[in-house]
């Protein structure tokens, strides 16, 4: 039986519609058109809690008054772990994955950064090397700022380095929540949290459930989860018998979300 997925505007913004009516009045401050007013240009939507949502106009115009816009085609390395570098990026359309490289040379993909999202800020801060490698999951356009401007940009917008601090408190949060889930949580339990967030962060509302086109394939799904292939192969598979997901590839069904809330607690 085949899927039938909602009309998304692009793979690279599954998100859903009213959240992009709320975030629209963002784009053209940043440089970027949103082809549901028929503008040529990318099409982005700025997830709630992303850096770019939390700005006013006024602030999205300065910062883009001190960047760069470039355009990085799938699979471009954008950050490399361990490099001395406190350029910082501030990602318009396109989505990234986080990673990082474990004592046995498996890359190990630590999270999913989406539109809005500010990428390089610790090396910012700290004037230590990067903490992880930023890759390109598809075609990204990303606002590109060198250390001094972005300094200079917060430190002439004091309210803008709160809202920095905040995304930085949030992210180790999330972090922690993370590394709690695997000293305390199996392979389906960590699964079943993963799933949900995409469903969260991407998922459409359809009759059948929460459908998803997944950004990663299964392979980086299960370096997310901290699980083999096989591993997550057989969760999945379980899933779905008990009917609480349906898959296809790169896409997912969600049809018991509160089943798999409790299985991810």
């Amino acid at each position: 039986m085949t899927l039938r997925f909602p009309a998304l505007v692009t793979p690279a913004v599954a998100f859903r519609s009213q959240q992009k009516a709320n975030l629209r009045r963002l784009l053209p401050a940043v440089g970027v058109v949103d082809q549901d007013k028929g503008a040529a240009g990318a099409s982005a939507a700025f997830l709630p809690g992303t850096f770019l949502a939390l700005l006013d106009e006024h602030e999205c115009a300065a910062l883009a008054a001190r960047g760069t816009r470039r355009s990085f085609p799938r699979g471009t390395i954008l950050m490399f772990e361990k490099e001395l570098e406190e350029r910082v990026m501030v990602v318009l359309s396109g989505r990234v994955k986080v990673t990082r490289v474990d004592q046995d040379g498996r890359e190990l993909l630590l999270n999913i950064r989406d539109p809005g999202d500010v990428l390089g800020e610790l090396a910012l801060i700290d004037h230590e090397p990067r903490s992880a490698t930023v890759a390109a999951l598809e075609p990204v356009v990303a606002l590109v700022l060198s250390g001094d401007a972005f300094r200079s940009y917060l430190e002439a917008t004091p309210r803008v380095a709160v809202v920095l601090l905040e995304i930085v408190a949030a992210r180790l949060r999330e972090e922690l929540t993370r590394r709690v889930q695997f000293t305390e949580s199996d392979t389906m339990g960590r699964l079943a949290a993963r799933l949900l967030e995409l469903g969260d962060r991407y998922g459409e509302d359809s009759e059948e459930g929460i459908a998803v086109v997944l950004p990663i394939s299964r392979e980086e799904l299960a370096s997310w989860v901290g699980a083999s292939r096989a591993g997550v192969a057989a969760a999945l598979q379980t899933l779905r018998e008990l009917g609480w997901i349906r898959t296809e590839r790169r896409s997912l069904l969600i049809s018991d979300a509160p089943a798999l809330r409790a299985r991810a607690a």
